[in-house]
């Protein structure tokens, strides 16, 4: 674009204006439209659905898509900490079975798209985990909502946000 429109302009100026202005230029590697074959979707007690219209765009892909409930590692230490070990615990299963209740039919909706998924549930850090497992995959799709809590407005997670700025893989936010 630079070198259409400015390289008569500004003749000697050519190099220095391309260099200022590279940041806001596609470079040749992200003209090339990646190949995904993975997608990472991570969800917690906040992300409830995933809307038919991010399926619609997650399914043209022709992608395994990895589900991964992430209960806050954070969360179950304040617990253990001004709870009993049993309350604890009862809290942790009552987690578990959310998320596994959450994985199983989000999967069935995934599947009924015809798209093929894969699910894991574990005790971690939400951004630092999904930023790491992150490597691994093509694409990474986040709610909005994703470890917000219940937020009524249209805003972006702040967690949502860091880990867009932190992975070097494409993210989708839906």
């Amino acid at each position: 674009m630079i070198q259409r429109k400015f390289k008569d302009i500004v003749g000697r100026r050519y190099e220095s204006v391309l260099k200022e202005y590279s940041e806001f230029l596609l470079t040749e590697e992200e003209m090339l439209i990646p190949e995904v074959q993975s997608i990472l979707i991570p969800l917690d007690l906040f992300v409830h659905d995933i809307p038919d219209e991010a399926i619609d765009v997650l399914s043209t892909y022709n992608a395994t898509i990895s589900l991964a409930y992430i209960t806050d590692a954070r969360v179950i230490e304040l617990l253990e900490q001004a709870l009993d070990h049993a309350s604890t615990e009862e809290f942790r299963a009552k987690k578990e079975e959310y998320g596994r209740e959450l994985l199983e039919r989000t999967a069935a909706k995934l599947k009924g798209h015809g798209i093929t998924t894969q699910t894991r549930m574990f005790v971690g850090h939400k951004g630092d985990d999904v930023v790491r497992m992150a490597k691994n995959y093509d694409l990474v799709a986040l709610c909005r909502r994703y470890a917000d809590g219940e937020a009524t407005d249209v805003s972006i997670s702040p967690t949502v946000l860091r880990i867009c700025q932190r992975v070097a893989t494409p993210a989708l936010i839906y």
